[in-house]
């Protein structure tokens, strides 16, 4: 064979080799790989990190991560990672985990004790505890419910001045006045944190001291309000407070703590389960998947995350300031589709940027809120978001921002506040099923914003359970809210399907509220609203807001902010409405005041006291609202909940 022929042979070789090389259409992870393998698919790579290594080299844009469960995940895309696609096997189970299994357990009576490696103290800082794919309780005390404290915080909130009329001090912000029938002595102050409630949020804060002669605690970090704010209306809730971790507050099986002390983790195991077999797993990383600045193009699709952890730090209003599983800072064009987030101590995603879609997607067990997202034409469609807020009770299921996005076919439940808590400007909400929602704070709404301008809330339907005693504020525009719709909605058992405040210019056409008692459409300091062709269903409806009638208040004597609205006018136009009651009344307001009470003026609208007409509403539901959430299943809830549905 001749040399001109060998050497013929050797470069074909090497064409076809580089040829296949660059025709590799992905990337492939799998538990049975191994970081030192290219990445193909007979010979894939076994974290996703290494994948990302090979495909900014190889300019590969596509990875797919094979079935199994990945361990300690946390990997940060960039703008050299534009245009990624990261999938998992289809119709497989592929898991990605920001912890990993923890725990040498040692039998201690009825207990298991694991001690805390020193590589990962004090570095570890964890408050949630996943075995067996599902969250255990941490201890705390009281068992249920909460106590009292006696902190007091007499000062106006001005929201629309910013803040506070006397400004906290920081010791006002890290302290609180116990009962000593409640705390005492033996509260371990280097294991104790604290759930300290306002109205609608909640601070969440560790401990540096106890002072056992004044009966008051320290704060290792501020809280968002002095404990006893917002008293003097938001009542009893403002009191209230919890204490976590610590080994008093062990009272039953599933329940654990970290005993920072003798740097432990204490776990109270079930019947059926024991240390040889225990399968812990703690969070070490604080997100699993993050998006740096001025990244584009990036797709995830067809996977599971869980175990990430947070940070403790002052929570924020909604828990904005608490980290997500997955966050995405200024990204252009994201698309997350099929993603389950579930089991992790912050947010499930956290997104800002334009040009965003969340997709066919369920967020549930999360220690703060769902999605939190801030940009412009963001889509959150046909999602399940619910059971969240299980560290921080300010959580909601979406808090979003920005302009021009859209929130749609969502089944939002189990949310210790709100379920949508803000969309953006020129945005819509529609088609969205909402329940169990505002389990925990005051104010806010099933779907609420402030501060905006050209929002529609549309063809959305929220239900509350027969008896329901919360008021729901379930429609709601806030302050300086402006030019809003809300058309096609459904409120049941929500006691106040309506609540407006400071608005202005808002339309209310088409929807229908349903009650079995006392129904309250409130609208306080606000002007020009429109009611048409609404449909009202209670024992007795009464209206409550201002209607230009000025009371004894004089102008001057008034703050800057009430000022402006000393001649709000409420609603100016009401029309071609039903009310399917035994009664109408209004309470008219000036300011926050009542000037009178009075029956109600039905002018152009119809006072129906007949039972069958209440039917023929009541059995067209099934129709108008099968829309509503993504599992079509708007009747079973409306049974569930509410009663029959035909």
């Amino acid at each position: 064979m001749s040399k001109s022929f060998i050497l013929i042979a050797s470069v074909m070789l090497a064409i076809c080799f580089f040829l296949t090389s660059c025709n590799e259409s992905a990337i492939y992870v799998a538990n049975s790989g191994n970081d030192g393998n290219s990445g193909s698919k007979s010979h894939p790579v076994a974290t996703l990190q290494k994948a990302l290594d090979l495909s900014r080299n190889s300019k590969v844009r596509r990875i797919v991560v094979s079935e199994g469960n990945y361990y300690d995940v946390s990997v940060t895309l960039t703008d050299k990672d534009s245009g990624l696609n990261i999938s998992g096997e289809a119709g497989k189970k592929v898991r990605l985990y920001g912890g990993r299994f923890f725990g040498k357990w040692e039998q201690k009576g009825k207990l298991l004790e694991a001690q805390i490696p020193d590589s990962l103290w004090p570095a570890l800082d964890f408050r949630i505890l996943v075995i067996n794919d599902s969250l255990r309780q941490r201890a705390r005390l009281p068992e249920t419910g909460a106590y009292r404290h006696k902190s007091e915080w007499p000062y106006l909130w001005q929201s629309s001045q910013g803040g506070w009329s006397k400004k906290p001090t920081e010791d006002e912000l890290t302290t609180l006045i116990y009962d000593p029938a409640d705390i005492g002595s033996w509260l371990d102050v280097k294991n104790a944190e604290l759930t300290v409630f306002h109205a609608w949020d909640d601070s969440y804060v560790a401990l540096s001291g106890i002072d056992t002669i004044k009966h008051s605690l320290k704060f290792a970090n501020a809280a968002t309000h002095p404990a006893g704010a917002f008293a003097s209306w938001a009542g009893e809730k403002t009191h209230q407070y919890i204490v976590w971790n610590i080994r008093e507050g062990m009272t039953k099986p599933g329940q654990w703590f970290v005993d920072r002390r003798h740097r432990k983790l204490v776990y109270w195991p079930f019947q059926y389960e024991n240390a040889a077999s225990l399968n812990a797993m703690i969070p070490t990383k604080s997100h699993i998947i993050q998006i740096a600045k001025n990244a584009s193009e990036i797709s995830m699709s067809n996977l599971e995350f869980s175990c990430s952890g947070a940070p403790i730090c002052n929570t924020g209003y909604a828990t904005a300031n608490i980290t997500g599983a997955i966050v995405a800072d200024q990204v252009n064009n994201l698309t997350l589709k099929n993603i389950q987030v579930k089991n992790v101590a912050g947010w499930a995603a956290k997104l800002t940027g334009k040009d965003i879609s969340v997709s066919d997607c369920e967020f549930s067990e999360t220690g703060a809120g769902g999605i939190f997202y801030n940009g412009n034409h963001i889509r959150i469609e046909r999602c399940g978001i619910h059971d969240l807020g299980m560290l921080y009770f300010g959580a909601v299921s979406i808090m979003g921002d920005g302009d021009n996005n859209l929130v749609s076919h969502c089944e939002l439940y189990n949310i210790p506040y709100c379920a949508i808590n803000g969309l953006g400007r020129k945005s819509v909400a529609e088609y969205n099923l909402i329940y169990d929602f505002k389990q925990m704070m005051v104010d806010g709404g099933a779907i609420y914003t402030g501060g905006v301008d050209s929002m529609i809330y549309r063809n959305n339907a929220v239900i509350c359970r027969k008896g329901n005693t919360t008021e729901g504020w379930t429609y709601y525009f806030d302050e300086l809210a402006k030019n809003c719709i809300m058309e096609n909605n459904l409120a049941v058992n929500t006691l106040v399907p309506v609540h407006h405040h400071m608005a202005n210019d808002l339309l209310m056409q088409n929807n229908i509220f349903i009650d079995e008692g006392l129904q309250t459409i409130s609208y306080p300091l606000c002007s020009n609203l429109n009611f048409t062709g609404n449909t009202f269903i209670a024992r007795e409806v009464r209206f409550s807001g201002p209607n230009g009638e000025k009371g004894s208040t004089k102008k001057e004597s008034l703050n800057a902010i009430f000022q402006k609205y000393f001649d709000c006018t409420g609603i100016t136009v009401f029309d071609g409405n039903q009310l399917i009651a035994n009664s109408v009344s209004q309470d008219v307001l000036h300011v926050y005041g009542t000037v009178r009470k009075a029956d109600f003026l039905l002018g152009r609208n119809q006072l129906i006291q007949d039972k069958n007409a209440e039917n023929a509403v009541l059995q067209k539901l099934p129709k108008q609202f099968s829309e509503t959430g993504y599992r079509k299943n708007f009747v079973d809830i409306y049974k569930k909940f509410a009663g029959s549905a035909n």
